[in-house]
This record gives C-alpha cells, structure tokens and sequence, in this order.
C-alpha cells in the first residue's frame, strides 16, 4: 500500500474543526449526506427533535427510577412487618425483650441492606429504557462528530429545549447519566 495517498474515508476521519459548507458532513451513513439547503435544514430539525427526545427519556427513566424505588422501599417494608410479625422470629427474640428489632437479628439487618432483587416488572423495563436511551445518546453523539455545525446547533438547541420542557421530572436522584443521555 502507498502510505502518502488518502482516501475520503480518512479525510472526514481526520476532520477536527466545525463546517457549514454543504455536503460535506454526512449523517450517520455514508449515503445520508444533506448536500442542499433543504437537505440540510431537514436533518437538523431531526436532530433538534432527537435531542428533545433524549430529554424526555431522561426524564422518564428519573419518574420510573423513583417509581421503582418507591416500590422496592413498599415491598422491603411488607417484607419487614412479617419478620417482626413471625412468632418463631418474635420467640427467638423474646429473651432480649430491652433490644429493637433491628438489634434482635443482624442477619435480618444485613439482609434488608443488600442489593434490590432482581425483579422482571422493574428489571426489564429499566433495562430496555436504558438501550433506547443509549442508542439515541449514541446517535446524536455521532452527529456531532459529524463536524457540521449546523448539525451541532440544532442539538444543543434541541437538548436546551427539552431541557426547558422536561427538566423538572429529570432532577430527581439518579438522573442525568450525563449530558446526551
């Protein structure tokens, strides 16, 4: 192989500062390049929709983390009431009658402080959540690395909205896995 020929491949591999110029940022396939106006301004409005999007995922993945929590924290409690309920539980611990019962049994302490189950109604919904999220993170990521700067604007524009919109439900604990998620 001649190592002093380039090919288009490694130019646009190679790009490192934003263009305007038409056609020349392709998105996502070699074969999706906007090369008028028109072209251009469709895209980005994709992209300004897309990056809405990655907010509204975010902020649903924050509801649904805090609805799961909130469901774990009902379930370790029913779980709780009926340890203390348990009357082979409450004899074992009748001779330290001054103790509560967390003092009672530290294997049952240990228990409750380990890691949630595994349960498929909070597990496969969260886990699927989680690849959307990711594949829209990703796509738009890709975007930008396009180099366009208009595809680039229309993102941020795009996060910025959705942000406007949906930021309220996505400031709970556990949300924002980072800026394009």
């Amino acid at each position: 192989q001649d190592m002093g020929t380039t090919n288009s491949t490694t130019s646009t591999m190679m790009m490192t500062s934003f263009t305007t110029a038409l056609g020349a940022s392709n998105l996502w396939f070699t074969s999706w390049t906007p090369t008028s106006a028109g072209a251009t301004a469709g895209a980005s409005i994709g992209l300004f929709f897309l990056a809405i999007f990655s907010r509204l995922l975010s902020a649903v993945r924050s509801s649904a983390e805090q609805s799961w929590a909130e469901t774990l924290a009902l379930r370790r409690q029913a779980i709780r009431l009926d340890l203390i309920e348990d009357k082979s539980f409450a004899k074992a611990s009748s001779s330290s009658s001054s103790t509560t019962a967390n003092d009672r049994s530290p294997s049952v302490a240990a228990k409750l402080k380990q890691a949630p189950p595994f349960l498929w109604s909070i597990d496969a919904p969260r886990a699927a959540l989680f690849g959307v999220q990711a594949f829209v993170g990703y796509l738009l990521m890709l975007a930008v690395m396009s180099y366009s700067a208009w595809f680039y604007i229309a993102i941020i524009v795009g996060m910025m909205t959705g942000e406007l919109l949906f930021g309220r439900w996505s400031t709970h604990a556990g949300a924002g896995d980072g800026l394009h998620h």
